[in-house]
C-alpha cells in the first residue's frame, strides 16, 4: 500500500487573537515585576536567575499560543513543532482519535483518563475535515484502525 503525500501547515494562534496575546504578555510582565519586587534583598545573580526561570516557565506554559506551531503528517507520524518543543506520535502507536472543534487529538492511550491531556499530539487546524481525511489515509497506510469519536 502506498503512503499518502506528506502534509504541512503552520498555525499561529496569537496572530489570530492579538488582544489575548497582549493580555498574556501584560500578565507576564506584571508577574516579573512582582518577582523583582519580592526579591529586592537578593544578590544580582540570584535575582537574574529567578527572573529568567520565571520567564521560561511562563512562556513555556503558553508557548503553543504565543509561537507559530508547524504541523506535519508524514510516514514517520504526526508532528507538532514549535520553538523548544517537538511532539511526534508514530501512526502505529495511535489508539484513539478525538475530534475537537479546534482540531484533532491523536492519542496513544487505549482509554480516557486524567493523563490524556499530557499524551499524544493535538493537530489544531481551521479545516478539520481535510486533515481528518489525511489522518485516516496515514492510519490506513500504517494498518491501524483506532477508535474515532467526537470529544466531549
Amino acid at each position: 500500500m502506498s503512503n499518502p503525500e506528506p502534509t504541512t501547515w503552520t498555525l499561529h494562534l496569537a496572530a489570530r487573537r492579538p488582544g489575548r496575546a497582549i493580555v498574556a504578555l501584560i500578565i507576564i510582565f506584571l508577574t516579573l515585576f512582582a518577582v523583582a519586587f519580592f526579591t529586592q534583598g537578593w544578590n544580582l545573580g540570584g535575582k537574574i536567575l529567578i527572573l529568567g526561570l520565571a520567564v521560561l516557565l511562563l512562556l513555556s506554559s503558553i508557548a503553543e499560543f504565543m509561537f507559530p506551531v508547524t504541523y506535519t503528517l508524514d510516514a514517520e507520524g504526526a508532528h507538532a513543532r514549535l520553538p523548544g518543543s517537538h511532539r511526534v506520535l508514530a501512526w502505529n502507536r495511535v489508539r484513539r482519535v478525538y475530534l475537537r472543534p479546534d482540531g484533532i487529538k491523536l492519542s496513544p492511550l487505549a482509554a480516557r483518563g486524567w493523563i490524556e491531556s499530557y499524551r499524544g499530539v493535538l493537530l489544531r487546524t481551521p479545516s478539520r475535515d481535510e486533515v481528518l481525511e489525511q489522518v485516516r489515509a496515514w492510519l490506513d497506510a500504517a494498518g491501524v484502525s483506532p477508535e474515532i469519536e467526537e470529544d466531549r
